[in-house]
């Protein structure tokens, strides 16, 4: 037999403090659940514990009487409860009457009025002059019907006003439908965001699990002698970290809670469970993306806006013109004193019809100067218009981009999530026949939770994806694609 190096101890010396150090820079890099679904919200599969232990069952409810939700349940509650739809809802409403409000101002005005005065500091008694007797009457009656119709701003300037009213509730009708797919959106990414934190919490218990399995096989091989004291402070190591992983996760699951519960108030105090990862067959095809609406509410309701502008603008310039207006009245009275010897009160009629041609100054000066706000503001609106089209547009391109390139990764995170446990089994087995490392134990289960974690934030990245679509079109029925809750990858229970 070849004669064992001098140096031979110290290269291995050398070569298990670098593993030692490749492991602790591999635990201390995973990555939390926040971290993982930037920018969207990461949401961990129920994936099994490490490769070391049998799979565990699926994380769903564990409290007994649980709420099991999903994307549509939540959404469903949201859209049913949350008081920003309540808020737009009532903004319709207003619209919608002050538009009948401006429909109704263009019908004639009929005035009815009716009199009584009564003369009490004039004696009631009978006045003579020269011998003659007169009735000195004490009550005066009377009443009157005038009818106008105002010609310019019937036909002018109350038609545009009434334009703008009705532009105006067809707005509003428009901002509840995107209200509605802003608050299901919403909605989503927060049930998304709980549902990758409960996941996260499993994952990081059984991570926990495997680093309290692997540090108590190494005291127990350190109290045998069969590894140095030194060899068993990485392990040491990876259970804290993982101990404290483990500690983040419950924090980040009960702000996730906390948010969630914003969008299902029926629920409040009730326990909630989640599902586990869908499955996704393999070499399925990217989910389809949806067509895009012909015109998205939140652009259709600029549209609106501006067109409800242009016509203030209209009405704003015809203030300045003269006022014609045609009236016609009745009047019937019994004027009081009367010097007329009458032993009854006789009712006296009398009618008029005129016109009115009405100007002033102030309709020049005060009008040109609404007139110039009102054609600011419709140019404002038209601006805004513009570059929420080329944003929407932008958005929507960049996001179907990202839907497709989500699926493609998730099909890599998958096929790695396969292979890391594979791996992981294959360094037990290693590990158990004396040819493998502890460390080497250790770096793979490492390697197989950040490959769990890297699936996790692909299929989050694809959902979250489908739903900013979903938002952008301002849609609020949805399915979410492959939702089917079966043939988990390998390290998947």
């Amino acid at each position: 037999m070849t004669p064992q190096s001098p140096a031979a101890p110290h290269t291995r010396r050398q070569t298990r403090a670098c593993l030692t150090r490749v492991a602790l820079v591999l635990l201390g890099s995973l990555a939390s659940p926040s971290a993982l679904a930037q920018p969207m919200p990461a949401a961990p599969p129920a994936l099994s514990p490490s490769a070391l232990a049998p799979p565990l069952t699926p994380p769903a409810p564990a409290v007994t009487g649980a709420i099991l939700l999903d994307e549509t349940t939540v959404a469903a509650m949201a859209l049913r409860t949350h008081p920003s739809v309540d808020a737009s809802r009532a903004a319709l409403g207003a619209a919608r009457a002050a538009a009948t409000g401006a429909d109704l101002a263009r019908i004639p005005e009929l005035d009815l009025s009716a009199r009584y005065t009564r003369l009490s500091r004039i004696p009631a008694e009978y006045t003579t002059l020269g011998g003659l007797v007169f009735p000195q009457l004490l009550d005066s009656l009377g009443a009157r019907a005038q009818l106008t119709l105002q010609l310019t701003d019937t036909f002018l300037g109350l038609a545009a006003t009434a334009r703008a009213a009705g532009h105006d509730a067809s707005a509003a009708a428009l901002k509840l439908v995107a209200t509605r797919a802003q608050v299901a959106y919403d909605a989503r990414l927060a049930f998304l965001d709980y549902w990758s934190r409960s996941l996260a919490l499993v994952n990081a218990t059984e991570l926990l699990r495997a680093a309290e399995s692997n540090a108590t096989d190494q005291r127990r091989r350190k109290a045998t002698g069969t590894v140095a004291p030194n060899d068993v402070l990485p392990f040491e190591t990876a259970l804290d970290d993982a101990a404290m992983n483990l500690e983040r996760a419950r924090g980040d699951l009960a702000a996730a809670e906390a948010t969630l519960r914003i969008y299902i108030p029926d629920l409040v105090g009730k326990p909630l469970a989640v599902r586990p990862l869908p499955s996704i067959p393999e070499g399925a095809p990217p989910p389809a993306t949806p067509k895009p609406t012909t015109m998205p509410p939140r652009l259709a309701a600029l549209e609106h806006q501006a067109r409800a502008a242009d016509a203030r603008t209209d009405s704003a310039s015809l203030s300045r013109l003269p006022r014609l207006t045609l009236y016609g009245a009745a009047d019937i009275s019994a004027p009081s004193p009367r010097v007329f010897v009458l032993d009854r009160l006789v009712a006296i009629p009398t009618w008029e019809v005129g016109a009115r041609l009405e100007w002033s100054l102030s309709q020049a000066t005060v009008g040109s100067a609404r007139t110039a706000q009102a054609r600011h503001e419709h140019r404002a609106l038209v601006a805004r218009l513009a570059a929420a089209r080329l944003t929407l547009d932008a958005e929507r391109e960049a996001t179907r981009r990202l839907l497709e390139a989500a699926h493609a990764r998730l099909q890599r995170a998958r096929d790695r999530v396969d292979h890391a446990t594979e791996l992981a089994h294959a360094r037990r087995g290693e590990l158990d026949a004396g040819t493998a490392l502890p460390l080497d134990v250790v770096l793979a289960e490492t390697d197989l939770v950040r490959a769990r974690n890297e699936h996790i934030a692909a299929h989050v990245e694809r959902a979250m994806s489908r739903a900013k679509l979903d938002f952008l079109d301002g849609r609020t029925d949805f399915t979410p694609p492959n939702a089917r809750p079966n043939a988990p990858p390998k390290g998947t229970p």
